[in-house]
């Protein structure tokens, strides 16, 4: 686990002072690895590469990087490979390596099978990989999207980091703001790729790679996608054995490590499971952590997973967060997200990050993942029940659509409601899963009318049709419906650009290393594949999950209404939030010229009043506020 960087030349001039500006940008990435850094530079000048390592696996200097090898090849990476020991016993039982790092085997993989090795790794990985035979640089991010790999071109070079942060201290890179990337991130909280905030920075998505060779050609393609099975003929006892087996053996896999392995336990299904699961493979002492708020029992789970921490034996380290460290963190999660992420279960990421790197955790597993891939939110039964009724509203005529949505809006704007009559009437799908700002039907209330005209053309609705038409793609034959299409933007969307994001930013803010095991890719295609009959049943989300993880945990963890972890925000940080808002909003949009200072202002005050509908949009309205402030973007074309 580390953070990584380089520079590559696009134009065939050698690169001045190289190895001083991938130095520079591993000073910004000191935080990833702080156990080692190295820089590497090729002798033609022309390619240099950067790393801080987090040393987990093979803790030697043996294992630092960036790493060469007898070839003249040189790979910078971030990442673990879970069956990097297997790929060395049946691919080179006979070969000798200088290390015991999984980072040599994938210089070893990449002798052997160029760059066809992607198919055989398995694990998290954002890597640069210097090709010295064919004078070129492959590039990869794992199929997930669990690490993040980051670049831009300026000047005649191809530059690259784990974060944007790095790459805002390359001179003449100035940090301008892409506003098609604030549009879509007023309707998501979030960014998909490869959209980061800053014009001209992108970030390669998950399952994506790129070959960028020293005549300037750069070259990207997907050499992984879901991959659907026909699941049909199997039966409810046949689904859960295969979804037991699978999670098994991704929560073994995620053991290997050259240090202790913890886990953030919430006492939830998920988490729950892999704590029972590592303490199947695991006998030595576990780590597990958790938090809670202060005087605030309806977002407290403290109970629940202490009750699991003492049924498999860990040792548990709990948190009880206040209105106080909420207050003060506020500030700083500008600081841990340079690509914007307004999301308020950052917070108790945060501080549970900092509680294990406190006593002595560098590894953690968490439970990432399970609600997309197995339609674990109540939500989506919401919209399972929907379906029917809407698809019915899209064949009536658009003119009764136009007339019902309008007078609805006349009734309450802030009103889901509102919002999927406004899908109908554009024809649009109902389910957009991570779409969780504004409501596309009102964003425009909030932004100034220069820039609405400059977004006329603008529509977020794009990012949902691209996951549509992969969906679509992936289909190939398969009966799938629209819980399927739920779970597959979930996976493709909300994990990767979300919740996987989410995860490494905030861990590695504090040293820590996250494994998912429900994203393994296995696991993702078998998930995905299973009947939607299977994920919602009997009014039951995450069904057939639930039926396989009856034999580790009892029926009070499965089956108790789902609590999610949500954050007190309204309750401890909802004058905050307004006051701000309040005090700063005509300065903000006379600033950046961006926004409505007015509804601004408007939404506040309903916020104050008690309308908790706006809740959300303070909340994103503020954390824009305090990013742009902070990281300072330009407006308008260069």
């Amino acid at each position: 686990m580390c953070g990584i960087n380089g520079i590559i030349s696009l134009d065939g001039r050698p690169i001045e002072n190289g190895l001083t500006q991938v130095g520079r940008m591993n000073e910004r990435l000191h935080h990833r690895g702080p156990d080692a850094n190295g820089t590497w530079q090729h002798p033609s000048e022309k390619v240099c590469f950067g790393q801080t390592r987090l040393s987990i696996i093979d803790l030697s200097e043996s294992g630092n990087q960036p790493m060469t090898d007898e070839a003249g090849n040189c790979i910078t990476f971030n990442g673990e490979i879970y069956n990097f020991q297997r790929l060395k016993s049946e691919h080179f039982p006979n070969e000798n390596f200088r290390s015991t790092s999984d980072t040599e085997v994938i210089l070893k993989m990449y002798q052997k099978y160029g760059t066809g090795m992607l198919q055989y790794l398995e694990g998290m990985f954002a890597f640069a990989l210097w090709d010295e035979a064919n004078q070129r640089v492959f590039a990869a991010r794992d199929r997930s999207g669990k690490k993040p790999f980051y670049h831009v071109q300026h000047a005649g070079r191809f530059y690259f980091a784990s974060e944007v942060k790095a790459l805002l201290h390359i001179e003449g890179i100035s940090p301008r703001l892409d506003e098609k990337a604030l549009y879509h991130f007023l309707t998501f909280n979030v960014l998909p790729s490869p959209y980061t905030m800053f014009q001209g920075i992108q970030k390669l998505d998950a399952g994506e790679s790129l070959v960028i060779d020293l005549n300037g050609n750069v070259r990207s393609e997907h050499y992984w996608s879901v991959e659907y099975q026909n699941l049909t003929s199997k039966s409810e006892k046949e689904l859960s054995d295969m979804v037991y087996a699978a999670l098994e053996e991704s929560v073994k896999d995620r053991l290997v490590s050259d240090v202790p392995v913890g886990a953030f336990l919430s006492g939830g299904v998920d988490s729950s499971a892999v704590v029972a699961l590592m303490r199947k493979f695991n006998k030595e002492e576990i780590k597990t952590y958790s938090i809670g708020f202060e005087d605030q029992p309806g977002y407290d789970e403290l109970k629940y997973a202490k009750g699991i921490s003492e049924t498999y034996g860990t040792t548990h380290f709990e948190k009880t967060v206040t209105k106080q460290d909420l207050i003060d963190f506020l500030p700083k999660v500008v600081e841990v997200f340079d690509e914007p992420l307004s999301d308020t279960t950052a917070i108790p990421i945060y501080f549970l990050s900092q509680l294990a790197r406190a006593n002595d955790t560098k590894v953690v597993m968490t439970g990432d993942g399970a609600d997309e891939i197995f339609a674990g939110y109540r939500n989506f039964m919401a919209y399972d029940k929907r379906y029917q009724k809407y698809n019915a509203l899209l064949k009536t005529p658009k003119a009764f659509r136009k007339l019902l949505a309008s007078s609805y809006g006349i009734m309450d704007k802030s009103s889901p409601v509102y919002e999927i009559l406004n899908r109908a009437e554009q024809g649009q799908e109902l389910a957009w899963i991570g779409a969780r700002g504004f409501k596309e039907s009102t964003k425009n209330q909030v932004l100034s009318e220069e820039f609405k005209n400059r977004s006329a053309s603008y529509n977020s609705y794009e990012v949902v049709e691209r996951f549509q038409r992969e969906f679509a793609d992936r289909k190939n034959g398969h009966a799938l419906d629209h819980v399927d299409w739920m779970c597959y933007m979930g996976y493709r969307f909300a994990d990767a650009d979300r919740y996987l994001f989410r995860a490494d930013r905030l861990g590695m803010a504090h040293s820590i290393e996250t494994r998912a095991p429900f994203m393994d890719y296995r696991l993702v295609n078998l998930a995905l594949s299973i009947p939607s009959k299977f994920k919602i049943k009997n009014g039951e989300p995450k069904y057939i999950l639930k039926k396989a993880l009856e034999r580790i945990l009892t029926d009070d963890v499965l089956y108790r209404k789902k609590q999610g972890f949500n954050v007190p925000i309204r309750e401890w940080a909802g004058d905050i939030l307004t006051e701000y808002v309040s005090d700063n909003a005509k300065q903000f949009a006379e600033t950046f010229g961006l926004f409505n200072a007015d509804e601004i202002l408007g939404q506040a005050s309903a916020l104050k009043s008690g309308n908790a509908n706006y809740t959300n949009n303070v909340w994103t309205i503020y954390f824009l506020m305090s990013w742009m402030n902070h990281w300072k973007p330009t407006i308008g074309a260069e």
